[in-house]
């Protein structure tokens, strides 16, 4: 045996049970090293998956997650993750390439912990494997924050959640005329304590002589009826405006007329009376209304109580253009949109002030000294005819500046034909509207309504 000859060789002749016991005295410390030697590999390992860089960061609940990272895997027979099946994620390991990725529409708002483990190449049954351990928190939906609850039945003035209307117009006097689509949304701050939607609207077109009128109101939130105070205003100045066009409605179109024909300040004059004899007595007749509502009213209340915003706008199709007329107290806004046009014509001066909330009311008397809330223009065409109420505008616009900005409301636009259906004659973009109200915009979550002439 060669042992014995080493042995001999040394002058040393050992015993055949001493030479036994020499070779696995031997064996069980060169098994000793050996172990030791794939411990070390093995920790080495380790702390080359530890230090790895690593990241899964947290997502949402209901949005889509993806992450790749790339891991050094050469020394890998084998890479795979534990505790991913709750998830909802899905993993894709490549250790030729060394990529990594986990994809996935989590279902769950929770936190998730799973771990990822590897064998090292030559592993065998009983050897460690390595692992590492992750956790990811998938965070709520911020929509699903949001609880709606009921008004209570016995509050005064009761007014529906939501509300939207269709108004169909057929050719006049053998010129195209557009339709009025139109909805309101009680905001998400008012569904969660149970309050009611303060904003309210009246459209309409008068068949028997062409002239469209739209009203939109916002009932101030921290007025207790203000939802009342909207409903009046719009009711109010949509009555009296279809009643004063009804009577004046031809002379109106007249003095129209000879101003487009002749655009000089002294035919502009009779127009610019004829828009303060219907529409600002029209918001004047409304601040009376809620007046009387107010020596009326059974439950202990001021004017300020039925403090709400008003923007109105008549229009008439004529052989050359649109005639376009508005009143505005309040924030909001009211503008021509032509898609194809440089500019964006606003029919409102919004009174906000510096920051977005700050506004004035039509129950407040002073509002009725400045003659400059009435406007008008003439375009050969539009796209849209739009008057919305703050809970749009401030998403949308953030500032009165951006207003002004044409690129702000093509993103609006944008924005309302991938959800409605602006063809000719379709009442169902009624329902589609009231369903974009539903848009979500961190911050703004007020009352939402607008009108749309198109």
């Amino acid at each position: 045996m060669l042992v014995v000859e080493v042995l001999q060789g040394i002058g040393v002749s050992p015993s055949n049970s001493q030479i036994d016991d020499f070779l696995a005295w031997r064996i069980k410390d060169e098994w000793k090293r050996y172990q030791e030697e794939r411990m070390a590999n093995y920790v080495i390992e380790q702390n080359n998956l530890n230090g790895a860089t690593i990241v899964f960061p947290n997502g949402k609940k209901g949005s889509e997650y993806y992450q790749e990272v790339s891991l050094n895997m050469s020394n890998y027979e084998d890479v795979w993750f534990e505790g991913l099946e709750e998830t909802g994620l899905l993993d894709n390991i490549s250790i030729e390439t060394g990529l990594i990725s986990l994809t996935g529409t989590p279902v769950e708002a929770k936190t998730y912990d799973f771990k990822l483990c590897a064998k090292v190449k030559g592993w065998e049954q009983g050897d460690p494997i390595l692992e590492r351990k992750f956790n990811i928190a998938f965070n709520p939906d911020p929509r699903d924050l949001w609880e709606p609850k009921p008004v209570p039945a016995d509050l005064p003035f009761q007014k529906e959640d939501e509300a939207n209307d269709y108004v169909l117009v057929p050719e006049f006097e053998g010129l195209p005329q557009k339709d009025i689509v139109v909805a309101s949304k009680r905001g998400r701050s008012h569904a969660q304590e149970g309050k009611p939607r303060d904003d309210d609207f009246r459209v309409s077109f008068n068949a028997q002589n062409g002239w469209y009128v739209l009203a939109v109101a916002d009932g101030a939130g921290s007025a207790k009826y203000s939802r009342e105070g909207s409903r009046i205003a719009c009711e109010t100045v949509e009555q009296y405006c279809k009643e004063k066009l009804a009577e004046q409605g031809e002379e109106f179109e007249a003095v129209v007329k000879m101003y487009a024909e002749n655009q000089t300040q002294e035919n502009l004059k009779p127009v610019v009376g004829k828009i303060h004899e219907i529409l600002f007595k029209a918001a004047t007749e409304a601040h009376r209304a809620i007046v009387k509502k107010v020596d009326e009213c059974s439950e202990p209340a001021v004017l300020k109580d039925f403090s709400t915003t008003l923007l109105l706008a008549v229009c008439r199709k004529f052989s050359f253009g649109w005639f376009v007329a508005s009143f505005g107290v309040g924030d909001g806004a009211i503008a021509i949109y032509d898609k194809n046009a440089d500019s964006i014509k606003l029919l409102n001066e919004p009174d906000g002030g510096e920051y977005a909330g700050q506004t004035r009311f039509l129950t407040m008397e002073s509002i009725f000294r400045d003659r400059t809330r009435i406007k008008m223009s003439i375009v050969p065409d539009f796209t849209a005819l739009m008057l919305m109420t703050d809970g749009i505008s401030d998403p949308f616009f953030e500032t009165d500046a951006n207003l002004a900005k044409k690129e702000k409301w093509d993103e609006l636009w944008e924005n309302l034909v991938n959800e409605v259906d602006f063809s000719d004659d379709n009442e169902n973009s009624k329902n589609q509207l009231l369903k974009w109200l539903d848009f979500w915009s961190p911050g703004n979550h007020d009352d939402r309504t607008i009108a749309i002439l198109y």
